[in-house]
């Protein structure tokens, strides 16, 4: 089975910025066409964007509220249209955690107290330490050598709210993004794909003055328990959140690796993340034992501007196609080929790192999935009783040697109407109801010849069935005159 991610990060939607939802909208439109015709890179089945949704609003900044808001109804927007454009308005199919850039800088500024540095040396010893200690109620803030406290915690926890009300709109109410950041985690299943993707907020106790990436310890185990299900059925497992891995000796704006550890202890095949505004490949960070790795995987800047850009990169976002039978996958980059922001053409980046414009890498073995006949055939039962049939053939469709397997399709197809495919599964049919669904499938296509063929073939014959008996005599009045 083959699934293709569109994998989009720091959109830094503005309402003043060079590019427009249209126009960004098309242009991606307009590459999915070149890579799809010219490239042979299968379209997207679903897209994960991994933080800084806005660009944000520094805090006490005059109608930073109504800018705030205006920047999430830009960012609803373009998401909206990509839903209905690339996923027929499937709003499920797109996969978001916040950024730092998310923060709302308001609730920040509104939630701490200046704490004065004070002239004693023992006392200015004491407030050096707890900064150093990493108290965290305190910030330290650069711009004037001052220290601040947060003295309102639920305030600051309050800081996260533009973004949790625009993911409610967003999902229209099937989903909401938690405040509280002990729950602060997403599980998105898709079982006719095959994957199932653990969305995680790297934010907590993040904002201007504390830069670094952190997952609430709370959140992450509860994630791992979340999604342990979905391994357990055979899904490839996939973590999503936004902070780099890695930073700089003078950065600090990044997530200890040691996230990588829990994740895939939590069976977590491949991490996804943005902020470094640069495609990476980072693979085989393996446990203690040694069995284990993950590939994590980092996209470009769909949106940002010239100076957020890492010297020598232009916006870009990632293609990653995962065929989870061959047990490989491949990150295609595409960049932004043009130098006009308001109105990109996207093309093949070549990617240093990569010796060209995309990369091969493998899954570990643990990552692809076992299929069990009897758990898919009762995942299957329960989409079908969902009324989601698609969804149930989806998984049933590489099992098709198994009975069990081929009458679930059978249902499946028979109530989606997917005549054709009804054809191309069935041309052979192996039991009484698959013959007679071959049958009605013909007669629905008006294959009058193949019906004729069908009737008369060995396997019409010798069956004693009465049922197939009955539908050649019920056809027989049918095909008279018809050619």
């Amino acid at each position: 089975m083959t699934v293709t991610i569109m994998h989009i990060s720091d959109l830094h939607r503005d309402s003043g910025s060079q590019i427009t939802t249209t126009a960004l909208l098309n242009s991606l439109a307009r590459d999915r066409a070149k890579y799809m015709g010219r490239e042979d890179i299968p379209g997207p089945d679903l897209a994960v964007v991994s933080g800084d949704i806005i660009y944000g609003v520094k805090g006490g900044e005059k109608e930073g509220e109504q800018r705030l808001q205006a920047q999430y109804d830009e960012a609803h927007d373009f998401l909206i249209a990509l839903a209905d454009r690339f996923f027929e308005g499937d709003r499920e199919r797109v996969i978001l955690v916040p950024g730092n850039h998310d923060v709302s800088m308001s609730h920040v500024e509104r939630a701490t107290t200046p704490v004065p540095v004070p002239e004693e040396p023992d006392k200015k010893a004491i407030l050096v330490s707890r900064l150093l200690g990493n108290d965290p109620k305190l910030r330290w803030r650069w711009a004037d050598f001052s220290a601040l406290e947060i003295t309102n915690p639920h305030l600051y926890e309050q800081r996260l709210e533009p973004y949790a009300q625009f993911y409610h709109r967003f999902y229209e109410g099937k989903r909401t993004f938690p405040v509280d950041p002990a729950n602060q985690f997403s599980v998105h299943d898709f079982p006719g794909l095959g994957v199932s993707f653990v969305g995680l907020s790297s934010c907590h106790e993040n904002d201007i003055y504390n830069r670094t990436g952190r997952v609430h310890p709370d959140a992450l185990a509860q994630a791992m328990d979340a999604v342990s299900p979905c391994f357990k059925k055979g899904r490839l497992v996939i973590g999503v959140w936004h902070h780099s891995i890695q930073g700089g000796p003078k950065e600090t704006d990044y997530i200890d690796s040691d996230l990588l550890q829990a994740l895939m202890d939590g069976n977590c095949s491949i991490g996804m993340h943005g902020h470094q505004h640069r495609p990476q490949l980072l693979e085989h960070r393996f446990t203690p034992d040694r069995k284990r790795s993950i590939s994590i995987i980092s996209a470009g800047t769909l949106c940002g501007g010239p100076r957020s850009l890492p010297t020598g990169r232009m916006r870009a976002y990632n293609l990653v196609v995962l065929d989870t039978q061959e047990g490989k996958g491949t990150i295609h980059v595409r960049h932004m080929a043009n130098s006009d922001f308001s109105s990109p053409v996207w093309g093949a980046g070549h990617v240093t790192e990569f010796g060209g414009t995309s990369i091969d890498f493998e899954l570990p073995k643990s990552a692809v999935p076992v299929i069990q006949p009897l758990a898919v055939a009762g995942e299957a039962d329960q989409l079908l009783r969902s009324g989601e049939p698609s969804a149930a053939y989806e998984i049933v469709k590489p099992l098709l040697d198994n009975p069990i397997m081929r009458r679930i399709a059978a249902s499946a197809l028979s109530d989606m109407g997917d005549w054709r495919e009804i054809i191309e599964v069935f041309k052979c049919p192996r039991s009484p109801a698959e013959f007679i669904l071959l049958s009605e499938a013909y007669e629905e296509l008006g294959a009058w010849e193949s019906m004729r063929t069908l009737h008369s073939s060995d396997f019409a014959q010798v069956q004693a069935d009465s049922a197939i008996k009955q539908r050649i005599e019920m056809c027989r009045a049918t095909l008279i005159g018809k050619k």
